[in-house]
């Protein structure tokens, strides 16, 4: 007989193969790497395309309202730490813009009275219409001089691409001088913040100067940076870190447009009627735009994250349910992210009223003294929200999607889950941050390629190799209406004053087609902060709560059949 522990060991040590490793069952937080999947979904995609373009469409008509009110540089100084800078930046920007336009006038137009130049340098809109009207008058005269000239082809060519040129950069400074309108300043300025939020996170670890007392670097000593918080004299609005970026695109930005824009300003010569008018006016016509963007986010939301939270547990969602979804829970997508706001400004109210008292002399400050401890309970409430607002905010679309309840228990569920799992909270929003960086990037470069390929081929095609130029510029006759693009500017600054009526209305659809294709970037930024943090959600109330994945609300109006209710389709 052989030793039977020598046979049981040798039982208990028999190789074996693993075959296949479930990786979502082990590491739980690999699950919001399908968030990419879940973007770029057709239907998401499309939804979050045309939430952008109802925005764009009511910002432009703002903007027309407005005119022409910002200066490059006035939302960075909005935020500086030095008392009434940016009133003075405001001031000074309108003095030195008046004059730059009066000087301006004089030279290209010598004609002008001293009345008339004033008058126009008043007006941003009419001096640009007639210094704009001028540029193109001279860039008519150059490319007919260098028609004229007896030179060989290459030469007139030449000639017409310098004045080409020459006309491009003098719009661009022209445009510059005279400034942008509220909504475009502020689209450059968080399309400006996010491409820095994108490579803040794609450079999470880096080396950086350590700096001594006297603020001199040390080249000799460095230290490893994560790129999460800020690092510089303006503090938390620094743009050099992922926090930053995050604190200027939802805080500068707003807080700006409500109380920093030119409008709402005492610069100017309206004063006293005149100035409260004009900001009447203003926030009306911001109220109307903010109330246009809450209902395309709140229908995009509830669309992306119902689809998002159907896909991911198993089933098969179908338009027609999520429509009607959407539509009979509207009211709370609605209210949801308002409610905490309103509750802070509500809360910040009583706090004043309150403190009314101590304006009575001698016994209002002891009684203020005596009761203070309200305010601090009163503090405490509001920190509760503004730490709930930070952590929680994200997750109310998801909540009101998953669950299909109301507003406040939206609210409810998303600021205690942050409470219960601030840490979890964290390291899921940063993974979601650095996979959505990254995928962001990927498909910016796919874009780059595609467009370069298209140009590349499709100028080829219009200039017969080489043998047809544009009709003005001398360059390339696709050139003429759109420049190559690169990859950290897809669409290249547009030269419509060199073009010729032909030219001019095909550049028209190019464009048309060409931004569209552009946006479904920032489509796939709205679909992917919708998609990933509805995921976000489920991980996190399953950590929580211990509800499974696939626990859907299966809501649907009277007579609507809802899809989403149908038995889950289990995948291996």
């Amino acid at each position: 007989m052989g030793d039977p522990i020598r046979t049981n060991q040798e039982t208990a040590y028999q190789n074996f193969t693993l075959e296949n490793v479930k990786f979502s069952s082990i590491f739980e937080f690999s699950a919001l790497f399908r968030a990419f999947r879940m973007a770029i979904q057709p239907a998401c995609m499309v939804t979050a395309l045309l939430a952008i373009l109802v925005v764009y469409c009511a910002g432009r008509a703002f903007d027309v309202l407005w005119s022409y009110q910002v200066m490059p540089g006035e939302i960075t100084a909005f935020h500086s730490p030095i008392p009434g800078y940016y009133d003075d930046l405001l001031k000074q920007n309108r003095a030195s813009r008046t004059q730059a336009i009066m000087d301006l006038l004089q030279q290209e137009d010598p004609t002008l009275t001293l009345a008339q130049t004033a008058a126009l340098a008043g007006n941003p809109g009419a001096a640009y219409q007639r210094i704009k009207v001028i540029y193109e008058q001279k860039f008519t005269h150059a490319v007919h001089a260098a028609s004229q000239a007896g030179a060989n082809a290459a030469i007139k060519n030449q000639a017409r691409r310098q004045a080409t040129l020459k006309l491009l950069n003098r719009m661009r400074n022209l445009k510059s001088m005279v400034g942008r309108g509220v909504f475009s300043a502020l689209m450059r300025y968080e399309i400006r913040e996010y491409g820095l939020l994108v490579s803040n996170t794609a450079a999470m670890l880096r080396l950086a100067p350590m700096r001594g007392a006297n603020r001199e670097p040390q080249q000799a000593v460095v230290q490893v940076g994560t790129g999460i918080l800020p690092v510089g004299h303006h503090g938390l609005w620094e743009n050099n870190s992922i926090v930053g970026c995050l604190a200027n695109m939802f805080i500068t930005a707003p807080t700006w447009l409500i109380s920093g824009a030119a409008p709402v300003r005492a610069i100017g010569t309206a004063q006293g009627m005149g100035l409260l008018l004009r900001r009447l006016l203003y926030l009306l016509s911001l109220l109307l735009l903010v109330g246009v963007s809450v209902m395309a986010a709140a229908l995009a939301g509830a669309m992306i994250c119902r689809q998002t939270a159907l896909e991911f547990s198993g089933r098969r969602p179908t338009f027609s349910a999520n429509i009607a979804f959407t539509i009979s829970h509207l009211g709370s997508f609605i209210k949801a992210p308002l409610l905490p706001f309103i509750t802070i400004l509500g809360t910040g109210l009583v706090l004043t009223l309150l403190s009314f008292v101590g304006a009575i002399p001698f016994l209002g400050e002891i009684f203020i003294g005596a009761i203070f401890v309200v305010f601090l309970i009163l503090g405490f409430m509001i920190m509760l929200m503004v730490l709930g607002i930070i952590g929680g905010l994200n997750l109310i679309y998801p909540t009101l999607a998953v669950e299909g309840s109301d507003s406040f228990d939206a609210i409810s569920r998303s600021f205690s889950y942050v409470y219960a799992r601030p840490w979890r909270m964290l390291f899921y929003t940063l993974l979601l941050l650095a996979y959505g960086a990254a995928t962001y990037l990927f498909l910016t470069f796919a874009m780059y390629v595609l467009l370069a390929g298209v140009h590349i081929f499709v100028g080829w095609g219009m200039t017969l190799f080489g043998m047809v130029h544009g009709w003005n510029t001398g360059g390339g006759k696709l050139d003429a209406m759109w420049q190559p693009p690169h990859f950290g500017e897809l669409i290249a600054p547009i030269n419509w004053w060199a073009m010729n009526w032909s030219e001019t209305i095909g550049a028209i659809f190019l464009y048309f087609w060409l931004f569209l294709a552009v946006t479904l970037l920032g489509a796939y930024v709205i679909s992917y902060y919708f998609a990933g943090n509805t995921i976000l959600y489920l991980l996190l109330r399953r950590s929580v709560d211990g509800q499974g994945l696939n626990e859907i609300y299966p809501d649907a109006p009277d007579g609507v059949p809802d899809d989403s209710s149908k038995p889950l389709i289990k995948r291996q």
